[in-house]
């Protein structure tokens, strides 16, 4: 049996970090995990009967933006080899390094070299030009060329994206996130109503956006959509993190200079993701640039719920090339379309759509299946 030692730059808790409990916990037995950072993800894994350790990581290197220049990557240098000795000497004993997020790869790489150990990146992450900086994809992309066993990327789009960058095409495998339906079919119809009746208004079509606040997962075009659904409601469920304070208060001073303030609710960041999504009546996906994979859309399929999200990157991988409710990037008069198109479909209609959309997550975006491929990986 393989010992792993996963490696994660942050302890806040996102989509990848997501992934990370649930692999991490599921080889418990044999796995320790890195964080660079201490944070809620911590608590998460340990919660799961999973080793944690903090290899505190300097500022300057954690602190560096994806869009970062030449100045601030040289500041970082000193830190990363810092973070790398320190995972290199955690490492030794282990068999291979596990990275899950870009940063976390970085220093994965060079401690990999100097522990003489194996290095699997998940790639959780579309290294474009939309999301990354040049210098930050080239140093990655160069990397990983020569230190890393495999690119494990999320979706086809993020595949596409690194070897477009100079990423090596025989180092990448494809294997689509996971997710367990179970905490969605624990969920009742009646929880769900009680649940809807004591958060929201009644008699209004509840949109629900999950994520944290960052300008790329378009918060503010469904409030920009808003001014042209007036029987509408917006649930943003999420908060700011990584510094996107300044957008989150833009977010506010948005939805009041639209005048559609009383009609959206922000609860921040939730534990009962699963009850929440039950009780909306459409759940949005509005990234403004190409998603690499979307774990908010295969959650809403499982919550039988249906789903309205931004063409690009991954989403039509998952929800399929023709889904008609696939929607242009930053483009509230055809979320508002789409959204009425939704709204005003028979039930018998709208029952097959949510059928289709969950058969769909269920059979292709497995957390059994994910888990048994990773292990024949390792």
């Amino acid at each position: 049996m393989k010992r792993i030692l996963f490696v994660c730059h942050t302890g806040e808790l996102g989509g990848a970090e997501f992934v990370l409990i649930d692999i991490a916990a599921h080889c418990r037995a044999r796995c320790h995990v890195a964080l660079l950072a201490d944070g809620p993800l911590r608590a998460a894994l340990e919660a799961k009967g999973v080793g944690v350790s903090i290899i505190a990581a300097s500022v300057h290197m954690l602190g560096v933006r994806r869009d970062a220049g030449w100045s601030r990557s040289l500041r970082a240098v000193p830190a990363t080899v810092s973070a790398a000795r320190g995972l290199a000497r955690l490492a030794r004993g282990y068999d291979l390094l596990f990275a899950t997020s870009q940063k976390a790869a970085i220093v994965a790489m060079l401690a990999g070299q100097l522990s003489r150990r194996p290095v699997i990146w998940q790639l959780h992450d579309i290294m474009s030009a939309a999301h990354f900086g040049g210098l930050l994809r080239r140093i990655s992309v160069a990397l990983a060329n020569v230190t890393v066993r495999t690119v494990l990327a999320n979706s086809e789009a993020s595949r596409a994206a690194f070897c477009a960058t100079g990423g090596k095409a025989d180092r990448v495998q494809v294997l689509p996130i996971g997710i367990d339906p179970a905490p969605f079919q624990a969920v009742t119809d009646a929880h769900a109503a009680t649940l809807r009746a004591a958060l929201f208004p009644p008699n209004v079509t509840l949109i629900g956006l999950f994520g944290r606040l960052t300008e790329w997962k378009g918060q503010h075009v469904l409030i920009d959509a808003l001014a042209d659904l007036p029987g509408a409601h917006a649930v943003i469920v999420g908060d700011a993190l990584f510094g996107e304070d300044e957008y989150r208060a833009s977010l506010h001073a948005r939805a009041a200079a639209a005048g559609v303030a009383p009609r959206v609710t922000w609860l921040g960041f939730r534990d009962d993701v699963p009850a929440l999504m039950r009780a909306m009546d459409i759940i949005l996906h509005a990234s403004t640039a190409p998603e690499p994979f979307g774990r908010v859309i295969v959650e809403a399929m499982l919550a039988r719920r249906p789903v309205i999200a931004t063409r690009g990157g991954a989403a039509a991988e998952i929800l399929g090339e023709v889904y008609p409710y696939l929607v242009p990037a930053a483009n509230p008069a055809a979320l508002a379309a789409a959204t009425r198109r939704i709204t005003s479909l028979p039930p018998p209609d709208l029952s097959h759509l949510v059928a289709e959309n969950f058969a769909r997550a269920s059979g292709e975006f497995s957390l059994d299946a994910m888990l048994q491929a990773i292990d024949r990986l390792i």
